[in-house]
């Protein structure tokens, strides 16, 4: 299996009729990868053979009881069989297409460039960013049009029935593709900026397929967007519209679900220490703001008066490289009501906020949290809250503790001072990695439990008094956490 260049999600959640969850399992890797399957707690996470190639662009949408409906690399449309879906082939036509759509090797390249939403029936809308190569004055390459596709579940096993229906052709913003419902609860907006302008074009997408195109002229327009590597995003109650921007911050807005205005800009400037690229979430209950800027992670507090003095450092990039250098890119709330961030660089690993609805260090931001069986760069799932409305939760946690006391877990004394002990209520089956981890994120120590092993000690000496973050982990999963203070 390949294992370099670029790799990624196309995100398979499941559905579960009345509740709209079109969002339970995430497939990540070339030539197949790594499976995340919600709809266990913690999730499962494991190998799994797929022979499409993938790379940034992906969308995907599946069934009430969670099986795989269709998918997209954003050259072809794919049925769950992995084969192109009748009438599938060559979406987003042009010299990009012809470029990047060839075998072996598939790298488009409109990072989070796709979308898929339910209409009525058994029809799904999926939007689809096609892409232009510019060389003067510079080589660039970029979204220059807004498409959508319309798939029919009732023909076999999906047909495409409506293909590479253009909607918008304009420079627009690559990484910035986001939708939520309207307030009919039955309606889509659908929302993407123009490249390099305070500019926002809108679709409202009815529930009878017509697509409405408006656009507004909002904020600051010295504030105007990247190349390519910021990232947009809808508050889960659908009240805030954000996007981060690398070197510029964020843009927030107020947004009116019924008419589709954004109003109340507000912008929070850049920490002063992003790159090219970073990515942006807001916790489940609509209340702090996650922000990455490659090396370094944020959290801020959307109801303080001052949003920006309340921001808190979560993390600080550690080093890591597994293989490549692990620095935090994009990121997207789960059904567990964790939020996973993926690396801008090939690594097999994934970041993970444990618990988004706590403030400041509390959250429990954990750099390579989870193990994946593969690597995978640039790419998450880009879902939206499809449960809004529906009088669902938009996900179900994991409680704080829960899963701790289910193993029997004890971490003692508590504070500590030269060593603490590591104990279970009986001994394990499986090797499990205990880790202790600053408020930078960064792990100070680390201890194996293996295999018939019930308690382990580890010292502590040498770290300096204050609060720290531990976890317990067997292969690849999460099995406790909690805090551990050091006294001197």
């Amino acid at each position: 299996m390949k294992t370099f260049l670029t790799f990624i999600i196309i995100p398979i959640w499941s559905i579960i009729a009345f509740t709209q969850k079109h969002d339970y399992i995430w497939i990540l890797g070339h030539n197949g990868g790594t499976n995340i399957d919600f709809n266990t707690l913690p999730p499962e996470i494991y190998f799994a053979d797929r022979p499409t190639e993938m790379d940034v662009t992906n969308a995907s949408i599946s069934d009430s009881s969670g099986a795989l409906l269709f998918y997209t690399n954003g050259c072809n449309i794919y049925d769950k069989n992995d084969e192109i879906m009748e009438n599938g082939q060559d979406i987003n036509p042009g010299t990009v297409h012809n470029d990047f759509c060839i075998e072996p090797y598939i790298a488009y390249t409109a990072i989070r460039g796709a979308m898929a939403l339910p209409q009525k029936g058994n029809i799904y809308n999926l939007f689809h960013l096609g892409m232009k190569r510019v060389t003067n004055p510079q080589y660039d390459v970029f979204p220059n049009k807004l498409y959508y596709s319309k798939v029919d579940m009732s023909v076999n096993d999906g047909k495409v029935v409506e293909k590479n229906k253009l909607i918008i052709e304009d420079t627009l913003q690559g990484g910035d593709l986001s939708a939520v419902k309207h307030a009919n609860e039955l309606d889509w907006w659908v929302f993407i900026p123009k490249r390099y302008s305070n500019k926002y074009f809108k679709v409202l997408v009815t529930n009878n397929g017509e697509m409405i195109v408006s656009e507004q002229i909002i904020g600051d327009s010295s504030v105007i967007g990247s190349a390519g590597g910021s990232q947009d995003v809808f508050s889960p109650d659908g009240k805030l519209y954000a996007r981060y921007v690398p070197k510029q911050g964020t843009l927030l807005f107020d947004f009116d679900r019924e008419t589709g205005e954004l109003s109340n800009y507000r912008h929070i400037p850049d920490p002063g220490d992003s790159t090219s690229g970073g990515g942006i979430a807001i916790s489940p209950n609509s209340r702090y703001l996650y922000v990455s800027t490659e090396t370094k992670f944020y959290q801020y507090d959307l109801q303080s008066s001052d949003i920006n003095a309340s921001r808190v450092l979560l993390a600080e990039y550690d080093g890591t490289v597994s293989p490549f250098a692990t620095i935090f890119y994009k990121c997207q709330l789960a059904p567990d009501c964790k939020i996973y961030c993926n690396c801008k660089s090939s690594c097999n690993v994934l970041h993970v906020v444990n618990y988004p609805d706590e403030p400041g260090l509390a959250c429990d931001f954990v750099q390579h949290g989870v193990q994946l069986a593969t690597s995978n760069a640039l790419s998450l799932p880009n879902f939206p809250n499809y449960r809004l409305g529906s009088g669902q939760p938009v996900c179900t946690p994991t409680a704080a503790g829960e899963v701790s006391a289910a193993v029997g877990i004890k971490v003692w004394p508590n504070p500590a001072s030269d060593g603490v002990t590591v104990s279970l209520g009986e001994a394990v089956h499986a090797p499990m990695v205990w880790s202790l981890h600053d408020q930078l994120g960064r792990v100070v120590r680390r201890a194996v439990l293996s295999a018939g092993q019930q308690e382990v000690a580890v010292s502590v000496e040498g770290l300096a008094a204050g609060l720290y973050f531990w976890q317990l982990e067997s292969e690849g999963r999460q099995l406790g956490n909690g805090k551990l203070i050091i006294a001197k």
